[in-house]
């Protein structure tokens, strides 16, 4: 499939080309499969502030509203198709995680970084899978693990080959699995009952400079993060 390939180069290289605070393409897609599995929506707005750090008072990683567009859409365009595979060929789903070149070792820790900030927007909700019964309790503490485990209390990396070997096969299953409970339209534990969305930018578009800012300061975007 050329043409995914080189939508998925093109994305990879329109992250990399931004500063630290925005995510690669592997904690993107880690930050991607943790919104489609929480039990709570998030509006577009915030997590998209969150993926590429925008705050009150920060400068915007974006050059231009019509960089910060063109990024949006190739993200619009990344977060669709991993929505269409989990919902209509949820067996071809495949995190992305990097191989170490060197001694072929799978680097599942940048996808968790995604994952881990997908999940703090909404904590709580997503700590209350663990009161579900059964395979999707145990694929939350699975992934509790992963995060718990990725680094230690000073970020660094915490040596654990048994789990190493098992997180990128775990991990997948787990998001199989919460997947396939939320899509089945259960509820966890004081959670609302989710409504689909295939698309979360349906309502959101593109950002205009009158616009108010996706970062949710109530300001106009150019007037905060589009004030470059």
């Amino acid at each position: 499939m050329p043409e995914r390939a080189n939508s998925h180069a093109e994305l990879e290289q329109a992250l990399l080309a931004l500063d630290d605070r925005a995510m690669v393409l592997e904690e993107l897609d880690g930050f991607i499969a943790g919104l489609l599995v929480l039990p709570e929506q998030v509006p577009p707005g915030e997590w998209f502030a969150a993926a590429f750090g925008f705050g009150k008072g920060k400068r915007s990683v974006f050059a231009s509203i019509d960089h910060a567009n063109a990024v949006l859409d190739l993200v619009m365009a990344y977060y669709d198709e991993i929505a269409r595979t989990l919902t209509r060929e949820p067996e071809l789903y495949q995190p992305r995680f990097p191989v170490d070149p060197v001694n072929g070792d799978v680097i599942w820790e940048l996808w968790i970084d995604g994952f881990t900030a997908a999940v703090d927007l909404r904590g709580a909700r997503f700590a209350a899978y663990r009161q579900v019964d059964g395979d999707v309790g145990e694929a939350a503490l699975m992934l509790n693990v992963a995060i718990e485990l990725a680094l230690d209390e000073n970020g660094d990396r915490v040596a654990n080959p048994q789990l190493d070997r098992a997180a990128p096969a775990d991990i997948r299953d787990a998001v199989l699995t919460l997947n396939r409970h939320r899509r089945s339209g259960a509820t966890v534990p004081g959670a609302p009952a989710f409504t689909e969305q295939p698309n979360p930018f349906a309502s959101f578009g593109k950002v205009g400079r009158n616009d108010p800012c996706p970062c949710g300061s109530g300001q106009k975007y150019k007037r905060c993060c589009g004030a470059n």
